[in-house]
C-alpha cells in the first residue's frame, strides 16, 4: 500500500503542476487551472485505489489517499508557493496593485508608517503563496481520501 501511496501522490503532484504552470498563462490559464485543480486531487485518490496490489478496504483507501493527496498538495502547492512572485509580476506588479487596498486602509498604513506598496509586495507574495500552499494541502488531501473512499466501496459493492 505504501508504494501505491506514493505512487499515486506522485501522480497527483504531477497533474497539479502542470496545472500550477497552466495558471500562469495570461488571461485564461487561471481559468482553465481552477476548475481542474480539484478533479486533479480527486484523480489522485482514483489512482490509489487502481494502483493498488491488492483491492483495499475502504478504510485504507480512505488512509491511504489523505497520505496520497498530503504528499500531491505539498509538493504541487510548494511549486505555487514558488511561483506565486511570478504571478504577482505577471499582473503589473506591486504597484499595479495597490488598487486592491482602500483608500482608507492605505491611509492608516501610511499613518503607521508602513508603505502600501510594500504591504502589497509582501502579501501578494508570501501571503498569496502560503494561500496557494495550505489550500492545495488540505483540498488535495480532503478530495483524494474522498475518491479513495468512493472508488473502493464502489470496487467492493
Amino acid at each position: 500500500m505504501r508504494r501505491a501511496t506514493l505512487q499515486s501522490g506522485l501522480f497527483g503532484a504531477a497533474l497539479a503542476t502542470l496545472l500550477n504552470f497552466v495558471a500562469l498563462l495570461p488571461y485564461i490559464g487561471f481559468c482553465i487551472a481552477l476548475p481542474l485543480l480539484p478533479i486533479a486531487f480527486f484523480l489522485t485518490g482514483l489512482a490509489l485505489v487502481r494502483v493498488a496490489d491488492e483491492p483495499p478496504t475502504v478504510g485504507q483507501a480512505t488512509v491511504g489517499g489523505a497520505v496520497a493527496g498530503l504528499v500531491a498538495g505539498a509538493i504541487a502547492g510548494l511549486v505555487a508557493m514558488f511561483l506565486a512572485p511570478i504571478r504577482v509580476a505577471l499582473a503589473g506588479g506591486p504597484e499595479a496593485l495597490t488598487w486592491l487596498l482602500s483608500p482608507e486602509l492605505s491611509a492608516q498604513l501610511v499613518a503607521r508608517g508602513l508603505d502600501p506598496v510594500a504591504v502589497v509586495d509582501f502579501m501578494g507574495k508570501a501571503g498569496l503563496g502560503l494561500l496557494l500552499c495550505s489550500g492545495q494541502i488540505a483540498f488535495g488531501a480532503l478530495l483524494a481520501a474522498s475518491a479513495a473512499a468512493l472508488y473502493a466501496g464502489f470496487r467492493q459493492a
